[in-house]
């Protein structure tokens, strides 16, 4: 009876002791998943410490027995049902279960002595840090820190003697860099110094929010640029505008006729500029259709020829059975002239640049570097040079506008980031890799079409239409900035149309409240202070339904028609818009 006395005893008092201290650790470690490793250790530490007391207590049994039964007649025999051994547990074989143990604990832990050295591991973490079990190296020696260095860390948390948050740490490997997240406290026996630290792999986490930063950066430079490219559209339409007005009053052989000529050509080639910045931010006006990939990069073999010029060779490998894709031929035209320009910059003294198209199959949602392509067949153009290459410091800002290498004035820095716009665009994706001294490639990835093209409808031009008068002809015009207004206003009246303006919506819905105002046609911008302009056209139509609309933006039409749906009677014209192409859209509609 005394045995199992003291052996329920050491049992009570064992369980007693994993119950509480791993309550401690719940309440001090900072990491779930430690959690359960730190109390799973322990338990089979004390499974093993409470053998090792049973053992202990037998051995007492037999030594009581012995001294009792000293002097006294042997006793009369009992049969004593055969009972299982214990064997006795010797250190060497308690550490090295103890050991066991920890080597197959699923979180990393290693233990950080008082001068900061790696002393006691489990195989998760020496795996980690590609440590010998028999190493002891600086804790700060195997990783570095992200934001503070290592070793002011530890020596923090060492003061502290609390658990601290997690922070990443750089594993430097030789086929790359490996991520950690490191989490330190204070050991769960006061006073016996150092840390524990918990180390789990956090690389692709790591590698997810650099992809969302990056997204986020891409998406808060487009809205920029967006904005901007919105603005100066606004100026251009007044500054082409007034330019136009001009030029009816002057003929060739007039002294200031050259000079407004020079300032139309240059306005559009501003335009041109803002057309590139509204291709980063995706709200360029696109016409997609049903292209041949190959056909289109066939046609395009002389011209590319002669921007390489005589240094530079241009091979081309064409993929064969490749399906169609739906896009902007011209706009893919211009990304892949833009990408081999970029080629030949890269080769001063001559080279050579491969162009290949192919196709792409991904059965599943798919990572490429760092874009999450979807399920589907795609259409591949790739433009690889063998050029002196892009450092890798350059590389995460190569979509970027205005991010260039050249010298000032050689060039724009909008190049990549239109084509990265335009393939954004187009729902498709464009890949860059590049080794300095040896070269570069960029790749897109095309949606595949399924051969049937969309039946769109092209309104053909009504020849009658061009001379027809616009005489007698009602619009209300809304418009927030006041040139472009002005502008407006002149070029229709010029053409007998009678124009009633309003700078805001707010003013237009009031003035349409007068029933006698007659108005044939609604001249209005998208993006206006207070109410928009689909906002206000839809409370208009309310009481004016057969009314004709026409949009002015400087953004894209896909990019209002996606955010308000389809406009009865409503039609686009995108900024900046010439005399002419006014004038013509408000007399087709006045048909």
């Amino acid at each position: 009876m005394a045995g199992f006395k003291i052996s329920q005893y050491v049992t009570q008092v064992a369980l007693i002791w994993i119950v509480g201290t791993s309550l401690g650790l719940l309440w001090l470690m900072p990491d779930p998943i430690a959690w359960f490793g730190i109390i799973a250790f322990l338990g089979g530490f004390s499974l093993v410490l409470i053998a090792r007391r049973q053992n202990d207590a037998a051995a007492q049994q037999a030594e009581i027995k012995e001294e009792f039964s000293v002097g006294l007649p042997p006793a009369k025999a009992e049969y004593t049902p055969p009972q299982p051994a214990l064997a006795p547990m010797s250190e060497t074989l308690i550490t090295e279960k103890m050991q066991q143990l920890f080597d197959r604990l699923p979180v990393a832990l290693v233990q950080i002595d008082s001068r900061g050295r790696v002393g006691q591991s489990n195989a998760a973490a020496r795996e980690f840090l590609r440590l010998e079990p028999a190493e002891s190296p600086l804790f700060d020696s195997l990783v570095e820190g992200m934001g503070r260095s290592v070793s002011t860390w530890i020596k923090s948390a060492r003061d502290l003697q609390e658990p601290t948050n997690p922070e990443m740490v750089h594993v430097r490997r030789s086929n790359g860099e490996e991520i950690l997240q490191v989490s330190l406290m204070p050991p769960p026996v006061a006073g016996q110094g150092g840390l524990i630290a918990t180390l789990s792999d956090a690389t692709e986490l790591k590698s997810l929010e650099a992809q969302f930063v990056q997204s986020q950066k891409m998406q808060a430079i487009g809205q920029l640029a967006g904005g901007v490219a919105h603005d100066f559209n606004n100026l251009l339409t007044a500054i082409s505008g007034y330019c136009d007005l001009l030029l009816l009053r002057h003929e060739k052989g007039d002294p200031d006729y050259n000079d407004l000529i020079q300032i139309t050509q240059n306005s559009n080639r501003a335009a041109a500029l803002v057309g590139q910045l509204l291709a980063f931010s995706r709200k360029q006006t696109l016409q997609p259709k049903v292209v041949s990939v190959n056909e289109a990069l066939s046609d395009l073999t002389h011209l590319l020829s002669r921007l390489l010029g005589e240094k530079v060779q241009l091979n081309a490998e064409y993929g064969k059975d490749l399906p169609r894709a739906y896009v902007d031929g011209r706009q893919i035209e211009q990304v892949i002239m833009n990408l081999v320009v970029n080629a030949r910059d890269a080769m001063p003294d001559g080279g050579e640049v491969i162009i290949k198209s192919g196709m792409r199959v991904y059965d599943r949602p798919t990572r490429v570097d760092r874009a999450q392509v979807p399920k589907g067949t795609y259409v591949t153009v790739s433009v690889a040079d063998t050029g002196c290459g892009i450092p890798p410091e350059h590389m995460e800002k190569l979509f970027e506008p205005f991010f260039t290498t050249k010298e000032l004035g050689e060039g724009t820095g909008l190049g990549l980031s239109m084509a990265y716009g335009i393939v954004k665009q187009t729902s498709g994706f464009i890949f860059a890799h590049s080794t300095v001294g040896e070269g570069s490639e960029f790749t897109l990835l095309l949606p595949a079409h399924d051969g049937r093209e969309p039946t769109v409808a092209i309104p053909k031009p009504n020849r009658a239409n061009l001379s027809k008068s616009l005489n007698g002809l009602s619009v209300m015009l809304v418009e927030d900035e006041a040139p472009v207004r002005t502008f407006v206003a002149r070029a229709l009246a010029m053409q007998g149309v009678r124009v009633t303006e309003a700078a805001s919506a707010e003013i237009a819905l009031e003035k349409l409240e007068d029933a006698d105002l007659h108005v044939d046609l609604i001249v209005s911008d998208v993006v206006m202070p207070g109410m928009d302009g689909p906002t206000w056209v839809v409370k208009a139509q309310e009481s004016r339904p057969d009314v004709n609309v026409i949009f002015v933006s400087g953004y894209a039409e896909e990019s209002f028609t996606s955010e308000y749906g389809e406009i009865p009677n409503a039609h686009f014209l995108p900024k900046p818009f010439s005399l002419k192409q006014l004038t013509e859209t408000v007399r087709d509609l006045a048909a």
